[in-house]
């Protein structure tokens, strides 16, 4: 039994009911799904949360391609350990052809070979012992280099899952890869916005 219950319409104050009522017309497909409406509890998570939502993962921020923003929506879901959020949107994003289901699986096992190198280099840093600064980690990742997503797509991935998994070297590593294939500051912004939206989703539904 989740932690939080849906809460119906009919049941819903009528800030709630508007707010339902734009998810329906705009990102919903006629619908409001049982995430909303356990959102719906607490009215201000709510709005917000759809608001963010359709303003940083539905229509963008013109930075990014859909294709991108949908594989950052996985990883994060992925990164963050968030079962359900994982299964709803792998199904959504194949369903709505922004990416295969090849693509899926291999978005995850970006996601995983990432959160790998992020457990290895974080510990250096908080090791702060000098003898392990020069050590190499010898860890195979060719999930990075032999799948059908484009380089600076896996580089945009690694970045939203070092940064959530708080490694410092990944992170600023990854940022100068990616300056390095061109996208732009204001791509890798946009890329942390749409991941940090997710990351407020993840954290919610989790607990359920």
């Amino acid at each position: 039994m989740p932690v939080t219950t849906p809460l119906p319409y009919d049941k819903a104050s009528e800030a709630v009911q508007r707010t339902y009522d734009r998810i329906k017309e705009t990102i919903g497909k006629g619908e409001v799904s049982a995430g909303y409406q356990m959102m719906g509890q607490v009215e201000p998570f709510l709005a917000d949360s759809y608001m963010n939502y359709r303003k940083f993962v539905v229509d963008g921020a013109g930075k990014l391609d859909a294709k991108q923003r949908a594989a950052i929506v996985l990883a994060t879901s992925s990164a963050m350990n968030c079962v359900h959020c994982v299964r709803h949107h792998a199904k959504a994003l194949v369903a709505d052809g922004k990416l295969s289901e090849q693509q899926v699986q291999e978005v995850l096992a970006v996601t995983a070979t990432c959160a790998m190198y992020n457990s290895y280099y974080k510990f250096k840093d908080l090791s702060g012992d000098e003898r392990f600064r020069d050590l190499t980690p010898g860890l195979r990742a060719h999930a990075f280099i032999k799948t059908s997503l484009e380089q600076s797509l896996v580089e945009l991935i690694n970045i939203v899952v070092s940064n959530i998994n708080g490694c410092l070297m990944c992170t600023s590593g990854h940022v100068k890869k990616l300056l390095e294939l061109g996208i732009t500051a204001e791509q890798i912004d946009e890329a942390i916005k749409v991941s940090a939206t997710m990351a407020a989703f993840n954290t919610f539904h989790r607990t359920q």
